[in-house]
This record gives C-alpha cells, structure tokens and sequence, in this order.
C-alpha cells in the first residue's frame, strides 16, 4: 500500500522512496485526458510544468497541502511527483476559460488515498467537487470499498464542506487533521 500522507515533506518522500516497492492494482497502461466538463479537463502527468510552482511555492495554499506554511522546491515537487505516479493515478488538471487552456491544479488517486490541489485563483468555481465526483465513479469502476482522503487539515474548511457534501465523513481523528472516507459499495444485507 502507498503512504496514507501523501504531501508530506520532500524529504519524508525519499524516505518512503527506499520502501520495498509493492504491487499496484493500477493498469500501467498510459492514461488518456479525460473530459470532466466542457471547459475541464484531466491530463496524465508527463512532467514537471512551471504552473505546479505557483501553489506548491504559495505558503498559504501550502499550508492547507502540509500543514505548515512552506514551500517545496522545483526539486522536490519534481520527487512528490514522481512518487505519486509510481503510486497511483497522477493528473493535471486543466481548465479553459474560452482564451486558452491552462493547468490550474493536481490530483491524485491512489490504492489508500485521493488529494486534488487548486490554484487559488481558481477555487470556488467547483472544479474540485467535478473533478472528485469523476474520481470517485472511476474508483467504483475499479471495485473499490471506499475512496479516502488521508488528511484534511481542521483549518480548512473549503475542503470540508466539498467533501462532506460529496458524502465523505471523517473517521479518523489526527494532531491537526481529519481522515475522510465515502464508502463505494453498499453494506451487503446478512442472512
């Protein structure tokens, strides 16, 4: 299984790096862009692109990522993203405003964990909420129990409300975070 805390500190990935590699129920196959909506998008990570460094270099929106107000490095976005797509499914996630298309945030799903990251300047347009709801077909599609978010932090409640609306519920206290999860499949009925 891949780590439950999936942004943590670069150097925390390194360490995670040097784990005995285990198998993933993902297909390998190449991923395709994805349709979300008709000004949405979903393109397979390929590389590290500039936009990346606009919220992985903003200590307010990193704050809400990590818990601390930090930035990560060219370098060590470079590391998270590589992990995260030896791990699970990676993602950029574009939009079009009708001049030109532009990458505008991540997201990840993996076996134990789903994280998605908005550009600032583009929150409050519910993208996040149509990007999870395809997340969370797609990981019914894959037979999954659940989809789980391992960490939100208590300060932000944006990402609360999105999930909770979505029907996630917190399960799982931690120091400053919550453990969010929606089950997939329906309790089946004993006998």
């Amino acid at each position: 299984m891949t780590s439950a805390k999936w942004r943590t500190l670069a150097t925390d990935l390194v360490k995670k790096r040097t784990r005995t590699n285990t198998e993933s129920s993902f297909n390998r196959n190449r991923s395709k862009k994805v349709r979300i909506t008709e000004n949405v998008r979903l393109i397979p990570f390929d590389k590290i692109r500039k936009e990346s460094l606009k919220w992985y270099q903003d200590p307010e929106s990193m704050r809400s990522i990590v818990g601390t107000k930090t930035t990560y490095t060219k370098e060590q976005i470079q590391q998270m993203y590589e992990w995260q797509n030896e791990h699970g499914l990676l993602y950029y996630i574009e939009y079009n405003s009708g001049k030109h298309p532009q990458i505008i945030g991540d997201v990840w799903l993996a076996e134990d964990d789903y994280a998605i990251v908005i550009d600032r300047a583009f929150r409050n347009r519910h993208i996040g909420r149509m990007v999870t709801k395809y997340f969370i077909y797609k990981s019914q599609k894959m037979g999954r129990d659940f989809i789980t978010v391992s960490e939100i932090f208590n300060w932000n409640k944006a990402s609360q409300k999105m999930f909770t609306n979505l029907d996630f519920y917190p399960f799982k206290e931690n120091k400053d975070s919550w453990s969010y999860r929606k089950r997939l499949k329906k309790a089946q009925k004993q006998k």
